[in-house]
């Protein structure tokens, strides 16, 4: 991919920067989840995807937003509303509580700000969200933009998803309201 960009050395070091408005490359639109462990390696994936010719552009919450001056070569748009409550994640409650709320009430301004990106010069080639931004698959859908989802997780965790149905399979869980309750775990051992 032919791509024009242009350096400027560092006052400190001899390293160079790129600056992001001059890269031509396509355009992908990534939107993290704002935590540090969803956070860090969709950058990475960014910082990849950069190096093969991409212009990126990051939507972003204001809770836990990325710092802009670690990236220069990417843009950030911050998702409007995205800050004004606030957020404790004390308890497993508070973070189902803040995955509900990202994936209803903030829709409409990710839905603004991709529209306003894709009218820009070269617009968007494709969407890239994390698997917490499940309810983005609807304003991808809307505006006929392909979206990609980016998932952050480990081996135990992509294991323990087997679980539930691991343990319905050996009749842990009751199938229907008529099975009634299940009066012991011991098929767990």
């Amino acid at each position: 991919m032919d791509t024009t960009t242009t350096t400027m050395p560092t006052t400190t070091t001899t390293t160079t920067t790129t600056t992001a408005k001059l890269t031509t490359g396509r355009r992908l639109v990534l939107l993290p989840s704002p935590f540090q462990g969803h956070l860090n390696p969709m950058l990475q994936l960014a910082n990849i995807l950069h190096s093969k010719g991409f212009s990126i552009t990051i939507l972003h919450t204001l809770f836990n937003s990325p710092n802009p001056t670690n990236y220069p070569h990417f843009i950030f748009v911050p998702i409007p509303a995205s800050g004004e409550e606030k957020h404790s994640f004390s308890d497993m409650g508070n973070v189902i509580s803040f995955m509900h709320y990202i994936n209803i009430n903030l829709l409409g301004p990710i839905h603004e700000c991709l529209e306003r990106l894709m009218s820009e010069n070269g617009g968007v080639a494709c969407f890239i969200t994390d698997a917490h931004w499940f309810g983005t698959q609807s304003v991808a859908d809307c505006l006929k933009l392909p979206r990609i989802v980016h998932r952050t997780s480990n081996i135990s965790s992509f294991r323990a998803f087997a679980v539930p149905q691991l343990l319905r399979d050996m009749g842990c869980f009751r199938r229907s309201p008529d099975e009634g309750l299940i009066s012991s775990l011991e098929c767990l051992y």
